[in-house]
């Protein structure tokens, strides 16, 4: 990895970096549902709505449920809302999962996602049946919007990780398929990089 010798510590976005992703198929379902078209933005309008509170503890799951009801005007069972907000959750690529083993040898692994409660209790069991064991044995400490109420780019989500870990930024390497995080981060002093289609965790040439 091209990356200066000084790197102690990566911090990881979750979807789209070691997760796969797709906000298709929920948006898929919300439209099954009966969503209307204002709901039907996420997440490009997630600093304005429901999606964006819930993902900063500022709604918990029954909450968030219940407004999105009310919001959409059409009944629906938790079940089959819960069944579309986490079908965006595809898997852990088995390659990735190892990679992680071997980079958490050598370095300390944290995590800062924006996420909420019910993707955390999918994703984290997705995790635990691909990898055989979980998530939090892998990571030093993992950060998840929702717990910390903070969400990136959001210059405070950078500074709690902070102060938390105690972690110079400039001996951590951020990996985030948003361009706006990467560029939040690095105005704090991250050593980041972009992943995106040409640019892949795998791609990084991670030297184990």
């Amino acid at each position: 990895m091209g990356q200066a010798s000084n790197i102690k510590n990566i911090l990881f976005d979750l979807g789209g970096v070691i997760l796969d992703i797709n906000v298709q198929a929920t948006l898929k379902q919300f439209y099954e549902l009966g969503f209307p078209a204002e709901l039907m933005q996420f997440p490009n309008s997630m600093t304005t709505d429901l999606y964006f509170k819930y993902e900063t503890g500022k709604l918990n799951t029954e909450q968030f449920r219940n407004q999105i009801r009310k919001a959409a005007g059409i009944e629906m069972t938790d079940r089959a809302f819960d069944e579309a907000w986490n079908a965006m959750l595809v898997h852990f690529p088995e390659e990735r999962v190892a990679l992680l083993k071997e980079l958490s040898k050598r370095y300390k692994l944290y995590m800062l996602s924006n996420t909420s409660a019910l993707h955390v209790k999918v994703f984290e069991k997705m995790y635990l049946d691909s990898a055989g064991e979980s998530m939090h044995q892998v990571f030093d400490k993992i950060y998840y919007s929702h717990e910390i109420g903070w969400h990136k780019p959001d210059r405070e989500a950078w500074e709690y990780v902070i102060k938390d870990s105690a972690i110079n930024p400039e001996e951590t390497l951020f990996l985030d398929d948003n361009i706006h995080n990467i560029k939040a981060s690095q105005e704090l002093g991250f050593q980041a990089i972009h992943i995106h289609e040409r640019t892949s965790l795998m791609s990084l040439g991670f030297d184990l």
